[in-house]
């Protein structure tokens, strides 16, 4: 069976103390692997149920060169039984997604990763000449290329799991993997874990362990695929890794009978994440500079927000684990007291709602929590979405990592939060149809264009008001009136259209100094609870010219 991560800790306990204190294994300054190019997606085949409820193979081409002035080792992993399996070469992980929606998510499983075998010594694709090791093979000369079709990167010789790969880094055990204990495991595993290779592939299927999407993920949207290869090096210096990661375009179609996969666009160095239109991007990691491998790794955060429709704006946040190895536990972001926080979700690489993160909105955070044994692993994505009526400003999220390690608890990634809170909604509406009022976008200073939003049934005349100041005043049911008169004065009667909206402007002056003003709408409906004669609006605190929280 494969080494999963609690066995992989287990198996490191020994020499775990001392990498608390310092895990570098830095090869230098120039000890640099970078991709140039990959291509070539092409499918191996099926299995399962008939179509769409099967599962397709994958896989693709890199090729990748050494513009460093070290070489890089290149030590194999061992190809046939009996043997011996060496853990420095590169690995390479890989990853699929596709835009449902406008949300983009990861459709491959957490797919095995390639073990490189032998290293060419082709013309550079870098500049410069190359220089061919001493011993062919085993080491990527300076200035030399090398390039894995998609036929080595599909060969199950040299596929292993993602979860006995340090991602950050990029050490993998010699002795005690996939490979040394075989599939199916020997019967007296951990006996022998002899750092010999056991396994043998024969008899796999067309898809097992190759990059594995379920059909169903293809209906709809089989053009609108991407795919992303990123290599990892032991030794490597975090600030030699941008040329690490590349995505491109690519499709597959369904021919009635089986799957053909075809490259397109242009493959751009960065994550896959750049392949999502609009998205802010950053990153972060759980030490104080993330430059050195006392750290553990980093994630990134890609973000929209849109709207505000109905007063409430949708967050879509997808979270890729780019590299670090101790995973996620949380997502948490700072909200305001006294917001509204609705269509909390969450999507993870599996189909099993049992593991999904929860979420939860207390003490000024939204939070999604693992709480089933499903962390963040690298190498994959994770949505995050919900909706509010807190504007999004610029702010912090927070990971917490899901297993003991070096670096700090908790990898904070600056980001797109919901942080501005431009009105607090006040409870209080009654009536049938409700009245509700809301924004629709931020008081600042200098916004003309600023208005209140009424929405009831068609046709219902709503008296609207507003005061300086806030009084409480119950009637009964539910219904609450906010708005102390004496303080204020109508601002007119509206009458909602065919369809039940109504919109107030309410100019902001580029002038305007902080204010807090309360409006409250009277409704003539035909079910008047307030003394027999009219409903009531939710009242709202806006806060005019403002920033931050309430």
């Amino acid at each position: 069976m494969p080494m999963n991560r609690s066995t992989r800790l287990v198996l490191s306990a020994a020499v775990l103390g001392a990498s608390l204190l310092a895990q570098s294994n830095e090869r230098g300054a120039n000890y640099d692997g970078a991709l140039t190019d990959i291509s070539s997606a092409r499918a191996w085949g099926r299995r399962g149920l008939a179509y769409p409820n099967g599962e397709v193979s994958i896989s693709f081409q890199n090729q990748l060169c050494n513009p460093g002035t070290i070489p890089i080792e290149w030590r194999a992993p061992g190809g046939s039984v009996g043997s011996t399996i060496l853990s420095d070469h590169p690995k390479f992980g890989f990853l699929v997604a596709r835009e449902v929606g406008g949300r983009l998510v990861q459709i491959s499983d957490w797919s095995y990763c390639k073990h490189a075998f032998y290293a060419l010594a082709s013309p550079s694709t870098c500049t410069g000449t190359c220089v061919p090791p001493a011993v062919a093979g085993t080491q990527l000369g300076v200035k030399c290329s090398d390039i894995y079709s998609n036929s080595n990167n599909a060969s199950r010789t040299y596929l292993g799991p993602p979860a006995e790969i340090n991602p950050w880094l990029g050490s993998w055990p010699a002795t005690g993997n996939y490979f040394d204990v075989g599939d199916p495991a020997q019967s007296n595993f951990p006996q022998p874990a002899d750092g010999i290779r056991s396994l043998n592939t024969t008899g796999f299927d067309n898809v097992k362990n190759r990059v594995t999407i379920r059909e169903q993920d293809l209906v709809g949207a089989t053009s609108q695929l991407f795919f992303q290869i990123h290599v990892i090096h032991e030794g490597e210096r975090v600030e030699n890794r941008a040329n690490n990661v590349m995505s491109r375009p690519f499709g597959l179609t369904w021919g009635g009978s089986s799957w053909t996969a075809s490259t397109s666009g242009t493959a751009t160095l960065g994550s896959i994440l750049t392949r999502w239109p609009g998205a802010t991007i950053t990153s972060g990691s759980n030490g104080g500079t993330g430059t050195h491998f006392d750290d553990d790794g980093r994630f990134l955060v890609a973000v929209k927000v849109s709207g505000p429709v109905g007063g409430m704006w949708h967050y879509e946040y997808v979270v890729q684990n780019l590299d670090n190895d101790r995973g996620g536990a949380s997502f948490r972001l700072p909200i305001c007291d006294g917001a509204r926080v609705s269509n909390l979700g969450f999507r993870d690489i599996d189909q099993n709602p049992l593991n999904d993160w929860l979420p939860t909105v207390a003490n000024g955070e939204i939070t999604f929590t693992d709480g089933a044994g499903n962390p963040h692993n690298w190498n994959t994505l994770y949505n995050f979405w919900f909706d509010c009526d807190v504007a999004p400003t610029a702010g912090n999220a927070s990971i917490d990592q899901a297993r003991p390690g070096p670096g700090a608890l908790t990898v904070t990634v600056p980001t797109t939060v919901p942080g501005h809170q431009p009105a607090l909604w006040l409870a209080g509406a009654c009536g049938t149809p409700t009245t509700d009022l809301e924004v629709n976008g931020v008081p600042a200073a200098g916004n003309l264009a600023f208005a209140l939003e009424v929405q009831s049934g068609p046709n219902v005349p709503v008296l609207l008001f507003f005061s300086g100041a806030e009084v409480s005043v119950p009637f009964g049911g539910g219904c609450e009136w906010h708005l102390d008169l004496a303080a204020g004065a109508p601002v007119g009667l509206l009458v909602t259209d065919g369809n039940g909206p109504a919109t107030v402007p309410i100019p902001v002056n580029a002038g305007q100094t902080p204010a807090d003003l309360w409006f409250q709408g009277a409704s003539f409906v035909p079910a008047p609870p307030v003394l027999g004669l009219v409903g009531l609006s939710n009242a709202l605190q806006v806060r005019f010219a403002s920033s931050g929280c309430n």
